[in-house]
């Protein structure tokens, strides 16, 4: 013979049930409470500084963190991306940095739009390179022979031939002992088709350093001259 299960009137179960669900109420509402503070308070300068040290101490993951709730609760954005991206530049976290300072690029001086620049171009992105140089420039970056040869590295890679052809001539012409550079001019004539001009360009190489492997290989790969 089995024992009936106690009865637990229906008016008590309700009554349970009730407080059950109060109880889980109460939680979501608080959680909830909690979530809306942490998105709406705004980012403290405390904050911020602890997002600074944590890169000068190289603790990039940490700080890339910390960042991501900062960002969200800003209420001047690019003003703080400008500051944590300087940080990072500062520090020589190039990578971190030109993430964040892409991003307010007109509020950048010239020395940090060349930067940019220059991790594009070692990125594989001549486009982004392009851009950025032209802006460094526009905003009073000298036109130094090592600035002009990069560029005109960005524009040979980003398909603007000529450009690049302009850019590393104007380089030669303040520095004309740039053997880098003029090798890159006759790699892009010959890739123009300019073969007399390459020839000369790749000559000129050889005459200044004679064993130079890439001018061997691209004088015997262009034809006869006429």
């Amino acid at each position: 013979m089995t024992e009936d299960v106690p009865h637990r009137p229906a008016t008590s179960l309700r009554r349970t049930f009730l407080r059950l669900l109060m109880a889980a109420l109460a939680l979501a509402a608080l959680g909830a409470a909690a979530y809306y503070y942490y998105t709406n308070r705004p980012t403290s300068e405390a904050e911020i500084a602890d997002i600074e040290k944590l890169i000068v101490a190289g603790r990039i993951d940490e700080a890339r963190q910390l960042m991501v709730g900062a960002q969200v609760r800003s209420k001047d954005v690019p003003a703080l991306r400008l500051r944590i991206g300087r940080a990072y530049l500062r520090e020589g976290h190039i990578g971190p940095a030109t993430a964040l300072l892409a991003q307010v690029e007109e509020a950048l001086i010239k020395e940090e739009r060349f930067a940019i620049a220059e991790y594009f171009l070692g990125a594989g992105d001549p486009f982004s390179s392009v851009r950025f140089f032209e802006a460094a420039m526009k905003t009073g970056q000298p036109r130094s022979a090592p600035l002009l040869g990069r560029y005109g590295e960005a524009l040979s890679l980003s398909g603007n031939g000529d450009g690049a052809v302009a850019a590393f001539r104007e380089s030669l012409a303040l520095d004309e002992t740039r053997t880098r550079v003029r090798m890159n001019l006759a790699i892009t004539l010959a890739n123009l088709n300019r073969l007399d001009e390459a020839r000369i360009e790749t000559l000129a190489v050889l005459k200044s350093e004679p064993q130079n492997e890439k001018a061997l290989q691209l004088l015997a790969a262009l034809p006869p001259s006429r």
